[in-house]
């Protein structure tokens, strides 16, 4: 069986930006700087802080099977098992 190559045309790949385009938002980092002190806090893990401040932005939960996270009470942490179950 022949292998399909991963490389994209210029037309494929500016389809799948576009795609991509229409369903991600991007926050501007001057939006998320007011919540970083306080995710600073929360955050049990300081490589998580920027998605801590993220989520005290937009009011909503963390998809992480990262039990640590779950440590805080102020995010909502949800596991792949609870997303799906």
């Amino acid at each position: 069986m022949k292998r399909r190559s991963l490389k994209k045309t210029n037309w494929e790949f500016n389809v799948i930006k576009n795609i991509f385009k229409r369903l991600i938002i991007l926050i501007p980092p001057n939006e998320i700087k007011p919540y970083l002190p306080k995710a600073e806090k929360i955050s049990p893990d300081p490589k998580d802080t920027i998605y801590f401040a993220l989520a005290l932005k937009m009011n909503c939960a963390i998809w992480s099977n990262d039990k640590k996270l779950k440590e805080q009470g102020h995010v909502r942490i949800l596991s792949t098992a609870e997303l799906i179950g």
